[in-house]
């Protein structure tokens, strides 16, 4: 009897050992887990994504709506995560190292250094075989701007790629006092509007910051927004279409009159005080009435957007004619993290947020009859009853979501607007250096070092809160301390070999 059940006991532990191996075998590289069983159950991603203002207090309503229909489609299930925008790329910077699940995310300017620095999945092969739709509604070129060495790593959002340096303006404001945006063309015509309404609204500020100093949308100027490359982290720019000579920014006339501009304005009282170190988003700002104008980036439909976001009435004038660059591309774009457990499932989802109105509608908008309701010329707004200040879901940021040029547009703006943004895309010039992507990792050292520079005086420079005639030449003789000439000339000779190999 001894000898028999030992025999059992040893065919037991056999048996528990292979169904053990059999378990283990059949484990994804998933999370580790267990296919077999769970093949009919949705993968779960994790969607991160910043929001300005406050979080959506029906957002997990319209996170419900999402795996609704994601689910259907693609069993896929999502978790929205919204961070604040205000420190987005320090935080998702943190959970990345901390090795926190992310599957997908938008980065806001940050491709080339996390690209760099090897924080993103090459997704070219999942592009092929689950983002199909992604590459017909992007297209090959455009994906050029978000590739390094011929790999792609990330997706540019579906929107406008020909946005220009805009100034944006409260229209109550301007017909109060008889004044019209029609009349700007350059800064001094801003500055007559300014020298007009500050005498009649004292206690508002001409010109609010889009983040803590940073009035004219740096790292370098919005106001040159389009009439250079900036390659990626502006330390080192095409001025133009003209050559392939690397330049420093920051030595050009054009820049210094910029920060003249900003000087003479801000001891004009027309920029507001504190604006070199406030924290206070542009949309809490405007939406508190603190601000009359802000500097942006855009194409069309800001004006409408800002209205939508703070309910006051605006309206917005282009300033220059657009340049589209690989900065343009990969400014806004969605990467899947290399801490993604479900790089797979990320792909699916992505691609149906290009493809699929019904789930970008969901994001862009929330749910309709609840958050927006249909208009006769073709257009969505708020239900009765609601607006920006009361709706339970007013992102307001569908231009940072999959693709744009299937979504509704928003009442007020052309419901052509898309069309208008399409036909800009296939346009406007494009800089000869698209595709290029910059490789830091031999100057990284001298990036930190010009990007702390560049964190300490810009603010005071770009806000006019500093005298540029004695702070710039300080400012420039520091970058070249900490290495800025050594960047340029490691970019010029990268973007020399790569005219060679892709300009024959």
């Amino acid at each position: 009897m001894k000898k028999r059940f030992k025999l059992i006991a040893l065919l037991v532990l056999l048996a528990a050992t292979i169904l053990s191996g059999c378990s283990g075998a059949s484990k994804s590289s998933n999370g580790g887990k267990d296919t077999a069983a769970s093949k009919n159950q949705p993968v779960e991603i994790t969607y991160a994504f910043p929001y300005f203002g406050t979080i959506p207090k029906d957002l997990k309503q319209v996170e419900d709506e999402i795996n609704k229909l994601s689910i259907k489609e693609i069993n896929v299930k999502v978790k929205l995560k919204p961070v604040s925008g205000g420190n987005w790329n320090q935080q998702v910077t943190l959970m990345i190292s901390g090795g926190e699940n992310l599957d997908l995310m938008p980065t806001l300017g940050t491709f080339n250094t996390m690209a760099a620095q090897k924080q993103l999945i090459d997704i070219t092969d999942l592009l092929q075989k689950y983002g199909q739709g992604i590459q017909s509604a992007v297209g090959d070129n455009f994906l050029k701007g978000t590739s390094v060495d011929g790999k792609i790593y990330g997706v540019t959002v579906g929107n406008g790629k020909a946005a220009v340096p805009t100034i944006v303006m409260r229209k109550d404001i301007l017909d109060k006092y008889g004044l019209s945006i029609d009349s700007v063309k350059t800064l001094d015509d801003i500055a007559k509007i300014y020298e007009v309404v500050s005498k009649k609204e004292p206690e508002m500020a001409m010109l609010i910051p889009q983040s803590a100093g940073n009035v004219t949308i740096a790292p370098t100027s919005l106001l040159m927004h389009s009439k250079y490359d900036g390659l990626g982290d502006n330390f080192g720019v095409l001025l133009g279409n003209d050559s392939y000579k690397v330049e420093n920014v920051y030595e050009t006339d054009e820049y210094k009159a910029i920060l003249k501009t900003m000087r003479e304005w801000n001891k004009k009282g027309y920029i507001m005080k504190g604006a070199a170190t406030s924290t206070e988003t542009a949309v809490t700002l405007l939406k508190s009435g603190k601000g009359f104008s802000q500097f942006t980036a855009s194409e069309v439909g800001v004006d409408t957007q800002l209205t939508r976001n703070t309910g006051h009435q605006f309206v917005a004038k282009k300033l220059q004619d657009p340049l589209i660059t690989s900065s343009a591309l990969n400014g806004l774009t969605w990467v899947i993290p290399v801490t993604s457990k479900n790089p797979e499932a990320a792909m699916k989802f992505l691609n149906l947020t290009y493809t699929n109105a019904d789930l970008i509608n969901l994001i862009d908008w929330g749910i309709e009859g609840k958050h927006y309701v249909k208009k006769s010329d073709g257009t969505i707004g708020y239900p009765k009853g609601l607006d920006a200040n009361n709706t339970g879901y007013g992102l307001g940021q569908d231009w940072l979501f999959g693709n744009q040029m299937i979504a509704h547009v928003w009442e007020g703006n052309d419901p052509n607007n898309y069309k208008i943004l399409a036909e800009d895309n296939k346009t406007a010039p494009i800089s000869n250096a698209l595709g290029f992507t910059f490789d830091s990792s031999k100057v990284k050292t001298e990036i930190a070092s010009v990007t702390n520079v560049v964190n300490q005086y810009q603010p005071g420079l770009d806000t006019g809160s500093v005298d540029p005639n004695k702070q710039l030449p300080v400012f420039i003789s520091k970058l070249k301390a900490a290495g800025i000439d050594k960047i340029i000339a490691e970019k010029q000779k990268q973007l020399d070999e790569w005219v060679a190999k892709n300009k024959k």
